[in-house]
């Protein structure tokens, strides 16, 4: 019995040994990342405006919050007004969410928060914070267009009042509480950690010389930074330049893999409304940002024509995702690897991001690397990029292609395809390899498509020209009779004389290629051809007189590739 207490004691001292040395480094800590767990954010199809859903775990076992609720209407570029005021709340109940641990109203604008009142209207939807700027939220109005005429105000609309009343309900009731966040406080839904970046200081400078009575709010928008694992998002809300700059000023680190797009993608400040050197479109954030996958929530057919093109210009790096044409959009984390999944369009971005050059990057690759056994160095260009076939090759080739995956995703296959000159790539199909064979009388260019968990990236490679054969049919022809062609290994013969001069015009078939330059060089009785300089020329007229020579004649196609010829002797009578 002694021994067996002995050996229990020791049991336990051995656990408690291992659970203190877990605790000490943070492995048991209870906002780790579980591999067995996934972190979803739903950027549901809310009309013209935001509301995401976020989701740790699955089954009974989940975990809820939400960034913002979305409008409670929109307008369509035709006038139709669309009610939008259920489409969170339908969302909530189709997928059984009953709780929801926390919500963040970025800013108090109806696109961002219209939806909420339906949902706080159920008690049978448990929320147990919300987050936000201060429910008397001063902003500085302008009355008329004169930017120095301004005073404090009071932000209301009707719909802002009505979500207040129905948060005053929720809070006088004990029901939830309340909370302007601290900028650099953090939440945890389960595993994944919401860093707040806002709000921070409210004195905004004008963006646009009209009032700013409702635009200013976008300023105050709360960006948020999710961090799941090795994977992280962005939440944005409207924040508009100045509020990024100040989160930079601050410290904080905006890159992420994932972006919530500003403002629907709308540009923060017309042209024609800047002021001085103020700028406030998005590349600045975009820059900071460096993600892979964008996600822009707007609305089918909405109004503002949003995501404007100057926007999409600026994410032609990222993959990115639209809400008017792929509706709901999943983003799904192991903590490692991202995937997408759309309600429509089959999972494809709305605008797939290309392979950039200067960074040797793609939404979906880290690098590609492309090399052959030739003389050229073929350097992927982006897939929109002018095709040119300025190369060329003198041997058969083989090119092969690698490439490292973003960190999180993985590749799944690699394929290619020799398009040739002239014809359409759409009507090429691709195979399955990482090198391909490119023989004599080939030209064409080759894409290589390297298809990951998460989508694919499309490189094309300059086009270029494989000739392996030399200048056939090589003529020298005399403008007068008696002049032969010989190979340069032929014996030397001097038997035509001619009064005055001769012309000599020189010809071949180039092949593939194509001619690239043909020379010339005269050369005397008893002299080594060595000796003598190349010259240019498609013909030459000989006019000196008594002097016996020869004519060599050199054919280059544009891969390299050359035959020589040469004359017999000749030379001119008195």
């Amino acid at each position: 019995m002694k021994a067996g207490i002995k050996k229990w004691i020791s049991y336990l001292l051995t656990a408690v040994l291992v659970v203190s040395t877990m605790i000490a480094t943070g492995s048991i800590e209870k906002k780790q990342v579980q591999a067995a767990e996934k972190f979803q954010i739903h950027f549901i199809d809310v009309g013209a405006g935001d509301g995401a859903l976020l989701q740790y775990g699955e089954g009974s076992s989940a975990k809820y919050a939400l960034i913002d609720a979305g409008p409670k209407k929109y307008t369509r570029t035709n006038g139709t007004i669309v009610d939008t005021s259920k489409r969170l709340y339908s969302y909530l109940k189709d997928h059984d969410v009953r709780k929801l641990e926390f919500v963040l109203l970025t800013h108090p604008h109806q696109d961002h928060i219209g939806g909420l009142v339906e949902v706080l209207k159920d008690e049978s939807i448990e929320v147990e914070k919300i987050y936000g700027n201060s429910l008397s939220l001063i902003y500085q109005s302008s009355g008329n267009e004169d930017p120095d005429d301004i005073e404090d105000t009071e932000f209301s609309s009707e719909t802002y009042q009505e979500v207040k009343e129905e948060i005053q309900k929720r809070v006088d009731e004990g029901k939830t509480e309340y909370e302007v966040p601290t900028a650099g406080s953090s939440v945890y839904l389960g595993g994944a950690r919401i860093t707040f970046y806002g709000p921070l200081n409210m004195d905004f400078i004008y963006g646009r010389k009209v009032d700013l009575n409702i635009r200013q709010e976008n300023k105050y928008s709360i960006v948020c930074k999710i961090s799941y694992g090795k994977n992280s998002f962005l939440m944005t809300g409207d924040a508009q330049k100045e509020t990024i700059q100040q989160i930079v000023s601050k410290g904080y680190d905006l890159s992420a893999q994932v972006l919530k797009v500003p403002h629907h993608g709308m540009q923060d400040v017309l042209e024609q409304d800047k002021v001085g050197n103020y700028t406030s479109d998005h590349k600045y954030l975009i820059d900071k940002v460096n993600a892979s996958i964008s996600v822009v929530s707007n609305g089918y057919d909405n109004k503002n024509k949003s995501p404007k093109a100057k926007t999409l210009k600026d994410l032609e790096s990222s993959d990115v995702y639209l809400t008017s044409n792929r509706g709901t959009i999943v983003v799904t984390s192991d903590g490692m690897n991202l995937s997408v999944n759309t309600e429509k369009g089959n999972n494809v971005p709305s605008y797939e991001g290309d392979y950039n050059p200067s960074k040797k990057a793609s939404p979906t690759m880290k690098s590609v690397s492309v090399s052959s056994n030739g003389k050229n160095k073929l350097v992927p260009t982006t897939y929109s990029a002018a095709n040119s076939y300025k190369l060329y090759e003198k041997k058969n080739i083989t090119v092969k292609f690698s490439g490292v995956p973003q960190p999180f995703t993985k590749v799944k296959s690699v394929q290619y395809k020799f398009v040739r000159k002239g014809q359409d790539n759409r009507t090429v199909p691709y195979r399955t390899g990482s090198s391909v064979a490119v023989k004599n009388g080939s030209v064409g260019r080759i894409y290589v498509k390297y298809n990951t968990w998460l989508g694919s990236t499309v490189i094309k490679l300059p086009g270029f020209t494989v000739d392996t054969s030399a200048p056939s049919s090589a003529k020298i022809k005399g403008s007068k009779s008696g002049i032969k062609t010989y190979k340069t290994s032929a014996k030397n013969r001097y038997n035509k004389k001619y009064k005055k001069s001769i012309k000599l015009t020189f010809s071949a078939s180039y092949g593939t290629s194509g001619k690239s330059k043909v020379q010339y060089k005269i050369v005397p009785k008893g002299k080594k051809n060595s000796k003598y300089k190349w010259k240019t020329g498609n013909s030459v007229t000989y006019k000196t007189k008594k002097k016996w020579v020869r004519v060599y004649v050199k054919f280059t196609d544009k891969s390299g590739n050359t035959t020589t010829r040469k004359t017999n002797g000749f030379y001119i009578k008195k």
